[in-house]
C-alpha cells in the first residue's frame, strides 16, 4: 500500500490543471504495472486519473490495484473534503459508487482518507450525504485498507486512531491505515501508519514523522500480526507531543529546502527565544554549517543579546556574523526626518526592523540562501511584527506556535538536544529592543493570558460573548484587553496575507486553511 496520491504527492493543487500531471501519473502507473509482472504481491497505489465520464471534474483521486502485470481493480475517492487546507471538490469528481476488491476471494474495502472520516464527531454535524463505511459493511468487507494523506496538527494522532477504531468495529473487520510522511509547503504529514483488529484493538504503529515500511500477516481468525518490523523498530507507544512537534517542524523545513533546491539558510539572531528556536530547527533540518546567523545590533540592543546570539551559534556550530545597524539607522532616520521634523516613534522602531530585513535579504541574494522568518503566532495574530522587516523570508517555521508554546519547545529542545539554547535566552523578559528598556509586555498583555484568548478565538472558534464571560476575563480592564486583541487581529490581516508560508501545526493556522477578507466591516460586538 502507498499513501493517498502516493504517485504524485498530496496536495498537488493547481498542478492538476496541467495536462502533464495526468501524463506523468499514467507513466508512473504503467511502470509499476510492469514491476508487478511475475510477482506474487499486489500493489495498492494512490494516483491521479482522468474522470472517465464526460461530465464533472476532469480528475479523480484514485486507488488502483496492480497484480501480476495487470490493473485488476480501481476505486475513486467518495468523500471530498473542502474545509481547512482541503479543497478537493475544486479538482476531483467523487466516486459514483463503492465496490470491494476480491483478493484471492477475500472481499477488501479500500477507502481514501476522508472516506473513513465521514462520522468524525469533531465536525459537530454530518458533512456528507454518503457514508462509505456503512457501504463496506453492507457489502461484507473482511478487511479495510485506508490510503491516506492526513495532515498533522497538535494532538491529532489520538483522535485519528480512535476514529478508525470505531470504523473497524462498525464494519467488523481488521483495518490497515497508511499515511503520507513529509510536507507540501505549509502542510505537514506525520505518517504514523497503524493497524487495528476487527474489535478496534490496536496492533501497532510505524514511527511518527519518519518514513518506514511494514508487513502485516492476517491470521485465519482475522487478527493482524506484524511480520516486520520488529517492535523495537515501531513506535507503538507514541512519543510526547513536543517530540512529535519537533520532528514535524524539522521535517517541514528539510522538505521545503529539498523541493525548492536551496541548500543554505540565513537567520537574524537577536539573542531572543524565537530566533534561537528557529536556528535550532533549521540546523537540525539542513545542517548547522549551512545556516548563517547574523546579529544586527542597534544602539538599543543589550550586550547580553549579542552574547546570547553568539553563544547559540557556537553551540550549534553555525557560522556567525555581526552587522551593526547603528550607523545605518541614525543616517536613515536623519535623512527621512529632513523637512518633516522628528519621525514618529513607531516609524523609528520599524525603521530598525526594516534595515535588518534589508540586510538579510541582501545576504540572501549574495549567498543564494533562504531567509528564515522567526515570528510566532502570538505576534502574527496581534500585528506585533514589521512588514518588510522581521517578516521577510521564505518560510516561517514557528508561525503557528503561540509564544508560550515556543518557550515549551525551547525547554524540550534543551532537554533532548544537549542545551544548545543559552539559559538566559529562555529566562529573560522577551523584547524587540527597538527602544530603551523595551519589553513585549509594554505593548501586549502577558503571553500566558494573551495566548489563552488567542487560542479561544482563533483555534476553538469561541464566540466573543463567551470569551468575555470566561473566568480569566473578570475585570473591565480584561474585557477592554480582549476587545483590543480582537481589533488587532482584524486590523493586521493585510500583514498576514503577505507573510511567508507558515508550517501548520494547529487545527487553524494562518495560511491557506484560513480565508478572511482583508477589507471588511466586522464589528466585534
Amino acid at each position: 500500500m502507498t499513501p493517498e496520491l502516493g504517485v504524485c504527492g498530496y496536495p498537488p493543487h493547481d498542478l492538476l490543471d496541467r495536462p502533464e500531471m495526468f501524463e506523468r501519473n499514467e507513466k508512473a502507473v504503467e511502470d509499476l504495472v510492469k514491476f508487478t509482472k511475475g510477482q506474487t504481491t499486489a500493489l495498492a497505489i494512490g494516483h491521479v486519473a482522468r474522470n472517465p465520464q464526460p461530465t464533472g471534474r476532469a480528475a479523480q483521486n484514485v486507488v488502483t490495484i496492480l497484480e501480476n502485470g495487470k490493473r485488476v481493480f480501481s476505486q475513486a475517492k467518495t468523500l471530498l473534503p473542502t474545509y481547512d487546507v482541503f479543497d478537493e471538490a475544486r479538482y476531483f469528481e467523487p466516486a459514483a459508487s463503492v465496490a470491494l476488491w476480491s483478493c484471492d476471494g477475500t472481499p477488501v474495502g479500500i477507502g481514501i482518507c476522508e472516506d473513513l472520516w465521514g462520522n468524525d464527531p469533531a465536525f459537530g454535524r454530518k458533512l456528507y450525504g454518503k457514508d462509505p463505511v456503512s457501504q463496506y459493511r453492507a457489502l461484507g468487507a473482511k478487511l479495510l485498507l485506508s490510503l491516506s494523506s492526513s495532515p498533522y496538527d497538535w494532538g491529532k494522532r489520538a483522535r485519528r486512531e480512535s476514529l478508525h477504531a470505531e470504523v473497524a468495529k462498525t464494519v467488523g473487520c481488521p483495518l490497515i491505515y497508511v499515511n503520507q510522511v513529509g510536507a507540501t509547503d505549509e502542510i505537514l504529514f506525520d505518517g504514523g501508519s497503524f493497524a487495528l483488529n476487527e474489535n478496534g484493538s490496536f496492533v501497532g504503529r510505524l514511527p511518527i514523522f519518519k518514513s518506514a515500511f511494514g508487513v502485516l500477516d492476517i491470521l485465519p481468525q482475522k487478527n493482524l500480526t506484524w511480520s516486520t518490523p520488529e517492535a523495537s523498530a515501531r513506535e507503538d507507544i507514541a512519543p510526547e507531543e513536543l517530540e512529535v512537534l519537533l520532528r514535524g517542524l524539522v521535517l517541514g523545513i528539510k522538505e521545503y529546502f529539498q523541493k525548492t533546491g536551496f541548500k543554505n539558510a540565513i537567520i537574524g539572531l537577536s539573542g531572543g527565544i524565537d530566533s534561537a528556536v528557529v536556528a535550532v530547527l533549521t540546523a537540525q533540518a539542513i545542517g548547522a554549517k549551512n545556516v548563517l546567523g547574523v546579529a544586527m545590533p542597534s544602539q538599543y540592543s543589550s550586550g547580553h543579546s549579542l552574547e546570547d546570539a553568539e553563544a547559540l551559534a557556537k553551540n550549534l556550530g553555525m557560522p556567525f556574523e555581526v552587522k551593526p545597524i547603528k550607523f545605518l539607522n541614525a543616517t536613515a532616520a536623519r535623512e527621512l526626518a529632513e523637512g518633516r521634523g522628528q519621525l514618529a516613534p513607531l516609524a523609528l522602531e520599524n525603521l530598525q526592523s526594516r534595515l535588518r530585513g534589508m540586510i538579510l535579504m541582501t545576504l540572501s541574494n549574495h549567498y543564494d540562501a533562504l531567509v528564515m522568518t522567526t515570528g510566532n503566532k502570538s505576534e502574527l495574530a496581534t500585528g506585533y511584527c514589521t512588514l518588510y522587516g522581521d517578516m521577510v523570508g521564505a518560510l516561517a517555521p514557528i508561525g503557528d506556535l503561540f509564544k508560550t508554546r515556543v518557550y515549551d519547545l525551547s525547554r524540550y529542545i534543551n532537554r533532548s538536544l544537549g542545551n544548545p539554547i543559552p539559559e538566559r535566552t529562555i529566562t529573560k523578559a522577551p523584547s524587540a529592543e527597538l527602544r530603551p528598556n523595551q519589553t513585549d509586555q509594554d505593548t501586549l498583555p502577558p503571553y500566558e493570558w494573551l495566548d489563552a484568548m488567542l487560542e479561544e478565538y482563533l483555534e476553538k472558534g469561541t464566540a466573543v460573548s463567551e470569551i468575555l464571560q470566561m473566568k480569566q476575563v473578570k475585570l473591565a480592564s480584561d474585557q477592554k484587553s480582549v476587545r483590543d486583541i480582537l481589533r488587532r487581529i482584524e486590523l493586521n490581516e493585510y500583514k498576514r496575507r503577505q507573510a511567508a508560508p507558515i508550517l501548520k501545526v494547529s487545527n487553524k493556522a494562518f495560511g491557506i486553511g484560513r480565508r478572511i477578507p482583508i477589507a471588511k466591516f466586522w464589528d466585534q460586538g
